[in-house]
């Protein structure tokens, strides 16, 4: 596993941070210049591989999305130490050159070295707490400027004891404490450094904390809280009781062990290995869990609560991660999963009659921004609501659901509702918007099935009319999705469907879009008159170089070849898409200024294609998904296509509380890079000539054995 994959540039925007599955505390340099919002599309996790300074270490932050901070990227509750005496101009932009030699990241740690003042500095992290150790020079003044980071941001602070500072940043709550007596304390207020203990200053400001000249490790651990600071107390006290750094920094490395030992890998590439299990990592660095290790959490109607027998967790980005990461959570993390669908119905039923996530409050991703409650209460939340009822809908069918359907049946009906409101119901789609209609319209068909599981065959009816909307944006002559008015008109096309126009169509082209149907697919190969033309259309879409690789809107689309009868071209392209270069013409918006030509997913810092942000290990869940050989097109049908893994052997653990199996394993025999196409399969024994597989089948375990070959077997999976 590799940290630094995807950590420079725009590619990616992962930090190589000091974490645990899911944890609070993301714990790294926010790095100069990169981390300053004035510097382009660079570092919107506050750190960038490329850059040779730090702006100081600090806890929270933005990680892996294209959204960027307030005014800065840098993270919050910031940490630089330094010796000596320092200028106003370092409170000012407290910058210090790092040792890029000197650089580790691993699972739980981060070390770096710090040049000017020849301090080694040191991190590990709990769920809710960030450990520092610096070691400093013998005989220098030991001190360090706590401040908060981000400087859009104000801080609040108060010294309890010598050993002790408690804090706020926005709402975020914390607990310094050192083991060593501070001796000093000042405070950089106002552009000026004055002795005092406490504060309550504007963005920038900060404390200064001398320990005097000390030969010995300085050791530092911040507790972090969402809800108070009698919970950041707790959340420290209990985390970090003692204050063995390595210890601490060994128990996160368990837990990562822990969470990747869930699927094993075996075959001779060892970088196809490493990216794998760093596509795993990241998709455990988010959803975060909120709630303190009392239970407590904050919650969207402005109060207090405490989640009972279950980790509340926050910080979603549903319209990019629900294509693949929850159904790999179903596999890999079902317990969490589970946690997450208690999670989704403590927001559906605080936010109460206000809609969660309305139109025009737009928050940044992450946890480090503020959505509002509904009276008007500032708590942290993130963004892209859209497509939350399907990670509900697949966890019920996947049995993944702890609580009652009847409780949150309401609010997921309401939610389709609110995405495209019963006005449409007139005209059968959204003037305009042929993408949104699509959208939507996978909705409808979800709550259409959850309606049946209810016994409710009126909403059944309704919403599964509703799902066929999609059909009204169909325009049959051109066989493209299309903009119309309210009346019926048909709006304008453009003469060449590759251009990547965004004025009907969300971050794609026409062709991108052209594939947006996972819930009926047979209806829409019907569109296209047939399995044959589809497949010809399908084709000519990846030979041309029209997919984009970079951004969710066709990322089903070399799957789709398994419903069309030709799974040997699912398996052509998905193998392609894995392990060789390809060429890219597209960004998130527009094309590239000239086409690029590369491998999408790289063992390097620079991991992925330009603009492709892994918008909360949504893309590193496709890589990880699609190199096992599953893919879930429709999350609430739980069935995954098949194609050739990239790995000899794939064992996925299954989590014994949940599932009846122990494991399922996948074996390509005879598997090389010429040996692609999967010429026959047996599951448990006996033939299998699907291109599909259940859910069921694989929790109940087994072996899908398949025999690979050098040409395509076209008879295999056609069934």
């Amino acid at each position: 596993m590799n940290p630094f994959i995807s950590t420079q540039g725009d590619h990616g925007h992962w930090p190589p941070a000091a974490l645990v599955p899911f944890g609070k505390v993301e714990l790294c340099p926010d790095t100069y210049p990169g981390s300053l919002t004035a510097h382009g599309d660079l570092a919107h996790s506050g750190y960038d591989y490329s850059d040779r300074h730090i702006r100081g270490f600090s806890h929270l932050r933005q990680s892996s999305s294209g959204g960027v901070g307030i005014f800065d990227r840098a993270g919050i509750i910031s940490i630089v130490p330094f010796t000596g005496e320092k200028t106003d101009t370092f409170f000012v932009n407290p910058v210090l050159e790092i040792d890029k030699t000197t650089e580790i990241a691993q699972a739980g740690y981060y070390s770096v070295a710090l040049m000017q003042d020849d301090i080694k500095a040191e991190f590990t992290a709990t769920q809710n707490v960030g450990m520092h150790r610096y070691t400093f020079p013998e005989g220098s003044d030991v001190k360090i400027f706590l401040n908060t980071g981000n400087r859009s941001l104000g801080m609040t602070t108060l010294q309890k004891d010598d050993h002790t500072i408690e804090g706020s940043v926005n709402g975020y709550y914390f607990v310094l404490r050192s083991k060593s007596p501070i001796k000093q304390i000042s405070t950089w207020e106002e552009q000026e450094l004055t002795q005092g203990n406490s504060f309550s200053g504007s963005a920038g400001n900060g404390i200064v904390c001398d320990f005097g000249k000390s030969s010995e490790e300085i050791l530092v651990k911040v507790g972090i809280s969402f809800t108070g600071m009698e919970a950041a107390y707790q959340n420290l006290d209990k985390d970090t009781p003692g204050w063995d750094f390595d210890q601490i920094k060994e128990n996160a490395f368990i837990a990562w062990n822990e969470v990747l030992n869930n699927i094993e890998v075996k075959g001779k590439n060892e970088e196809d290995k490493t990216i794998f299990y760093t596509a795993l990592y990241h998709t455990c660095f988010l959803p975060v869990v909120y709630s303190d290790v009392s239970g407590t959490y904050p919650g969207l109607d402005c109060k207090t609560h405490k989640a009972e027998g279950y980790l509340h967790h926050g910080g979603f980005a549903f319209w990019d991660s629900f294509r693949t990461k929850y159904p790999l959570y179903s596999l890999f993390q079902p317990s969490v999963y589970k946690e997450i669908v208690s999670s989704l119905r403590d927001l559906y039923v605080q936010a109460g009659n206000w809609g969660p996530f309305p139109e025009n409050d737009h928050p940044p991703h992450g946890i480090l921004y503020k959505a509002r409650g509904k009276d008007g209460c500032s708590v942290p939340f993130s963004c892209r609501h859209e497509h939350m009822l399907m990670v509900m809908t697949d966890a019920f069918m996947k049995n993944l659901f702890p609580i009652q359907l009847e409780e949150v049946y309401p609010y997921i009906r309401k939610e389709a509702l609110l995405q495209m409101p019963a006005r449409y119901d007139t005209i059968g789609f959204i003037p305009a918007r042929p993408d949104q209609t699509g959208e939507y319209s996978w909705d409808n068909w979800c709550v259409a099935q959850l309606a049946t599981e209810l016994g409710n065959q009126s909403d059944y009816d309704y919403f599964m009319k509703r799902s066929h909307y999609w059909k009204n944006t169909w325009d049959q002559d051109i066989r493209f999705f299309r903009a119309r008015l309210a009346d019926g008109t048909w709006l304008d096309f453009p003469d060449d469907p590759k251009e990547n126009r965004e004025k009907y169509t969300y971050e794609g082209s026409k062709w991108h879009w052209r594939w947006n149907v996972l819930h009926d697919l047979p209806g829409l190969i019907g569109a296209f008159g047939g399995k044959e033309a589809f497949v010809s259309e399908l084709t000519h879409f990846f030979d041309h170089d029209l997919y984009t690789a970079g951004n969710q809107i066709d990322l089903q689309a070399p799957f789709l070849f398994n419903d069309a009868g030709a799974p040997w071209l699912t398996q052509k392209w998905v193998r392609k898409l894995l392990t060789e270069p390809v060429v890219q013409h597209y960004g998130t918006h527009d094309f590239f200024p000239e086409p690029i030509t590369g491998k999408i997913y790289k063992n390097t810092p620079d991991g992925y294609l330009p603009e492709m942000d892994d918008d909360y290990g949504c893309m590193a869940a496709w890589y990880a998904m699609s190199a096992m050989g599953l893919y879930q097109v429709c999350p609430g049908n739980p069935r995954y296509h098949l194609t050739a893994p990239i790995f000899e052997k794939v064992t996925i653990n299954l989590d014994p509380k949940v599932y009846p199996g122990r494991r399922f394993t996948i074996k390509a025999r005879n598997l090389n890079e010429k040996n692609i196409f999967i010429q026959s399969a047996k599951l448990n024994g006996d033939s299998y000539h699907h291109a599909f597989i259940t859910h069921e089948l694989i929790t109940a375990g087994g072996e899908l054995i398949f025999e690979m070959g050098p040409t395509p077997n076209k008879k295999w999976g056609t069934e």
